[in-house]
């Protein structure tokens, strides 16, 4: 295990369930190329604060890294609906094209 991705442990054993060491962990996890643990993160993230919208982006790229292409569709879907609300097209837009990369024969029936 990475020094990093034990020290945010230690953080959030001391400090409890912070979003953002939450998220921190998920990306150290990501980044180790451990993307179910680094999607149960994000989904930890999604949890805390729903409009943490960071994690719905994340938690996508992590799912579909895994294999998991609906369950990363489902991530950048949400994601791109509390984009709309919060009016940060930015962030739709990306969420967007992150769905459009999907292989069109991941499609669901």
């Amino acid at each position: 295990m990475s020094d990093r991705i034990e020290t945010i442990r230690k953080m959030l054993a001391e400090q409890g369930e912070e979003v953002f060491l939450v998220y921190s962990l998920g990306m150290e996890l990501a980044s180790a190329g451990r993307f179910d643990a680094a999607a149960e993160q994000f989904r930890r993230c999604m949890e805390l604060d729903t409009t943490y919208l960071p994690a719905y982006s994340e938690a996508g790229k992590a799912l579909r890294a895994a294999g998991r292409l609906a369950e990363a569709r489902d991530a950048f879907a949400a994601g791109m609906h509390l984009a709309e609300q919060a009016r940060d097209t930015h962030l739709r837009d990306h969420l967007q094209a992150q769905l459009d990369a999907l292989r069109p024969g991941d499609a669901r029936p």
